[in-house]
């Protein structure tokens, strides 16, 4: 399955709160690095992009909350899954 890759956080909350793209995972790319994956069968995830930096996407503010909310929490999930399994911790 195709997918759209980024580690800009506003971007993959944006993606998520506009449903433009369906959230797959979250994947830890650095020690404090991590890349958002959407799955993006129809390879539009670089016009989206282009739309989210142009100010084009809109979304309700509401839904951009609970967005940032969910992101940051597989984001955190991400990193500290990655620390546990290589045997070190915060």
């Amino acid at each position: 399955m195709a997918e759209f890759r980024t580690e800009r956080l506003p971007l993959a909350i944006a993606l998520h709160a506009g449903g433009r793209l369906p959230f797959m995972r979250c994947e830890r790319v650095a020690p404090d690095h991590v890349e958002f994956v959407f799955a993006d069968p129809e390879s539009k995830g670089t016009d989206v992009e282009l739309e989210f930096d142009s100010g084009r996407l809109m979304v309700a503010a509401s839904e951009i909350f609970a967005s940032q909310k969910y992101m940051r929490r597989r984001m955190s999930e991400a990193l500290e899954n990655r620390r546990t399994r290589n045997g070190y911790s915060r």
